[in-house]
């Protein structure tokens, strides 16, 4: 989860906003998207104490 946070979080400084194209905002949103898929997975996972 980290690592992906990481790439996501270095993908979104590389972008120049006066060259961001359409295909860079869509991919931006796919990673956010996949973020968010596996938050949901890791919550929805039974911790030790259960």
């Amino acid at each position: 989860m980290k690592q992906r946070l990481s790439m996501f979080l270095e993908v979104l400084d590389a972008i120049e906003p006066e060259n961001t194209e359409l295909e860079d905002i869509d991919r931006l949103i796919a990673m956010v998207d996949d973020l968010d898929d596996k938050m949901k997975q890791f919550q929805d996972r039974p911790t030790e104490e259960q």
